[in-house]
């Protein structure tokens, strides 16, 4: 299997890098190879993070008691853990989950 220089062109065979490692081809560019299964199940699994974070704050809205401040520190938490799993997404947070959570409080009264 050849590993292709996306600035260049040039084929590296695959057998020369090691898992985190890097080339660097003869263009100048360096060159990483990472497994896509392994990538592809690591970005599951932060996805699937994301997501019970999120149901578990709406859930503490709808359905608890749960005082309000101790839901602000939850969704907190929340935000600081989408910004370190997913940096370049972190605008999402202010995007999408806060309007969501602020719906589920005026519509449940949480």
């Amino acid at each position: 299997m050849a590993i292709r220089c996306s600035f260049c062109g040039r084929n590296y065979d695959v057998t020369l890098f090691e898992f985190g490692n890097t080339i660097k081809c003869e263009c100048g560019h360096e060159i990483g190879f990472q497994h896509r299964e392994i990538t592809e199940e690591l970005e599951d699994e932060k996805i699937q993070e994301i997501k019970r974070f999120a149901d578990k704050i709406a859930f503490l809205i709808v359905s608890t008691d749960y005082p309000k401040i101790d839901i602000e520190i939850e969704k907190e938490k929340f935000r600081d853990r989408l910004t370190e799993l997913f940096p370049d997404k972190a605008y999402l947070y202010e995007l999408i989950y806060e309007p969501r959570f602020q719906r589920l409080k005026e519509q449940f009264g949480g």
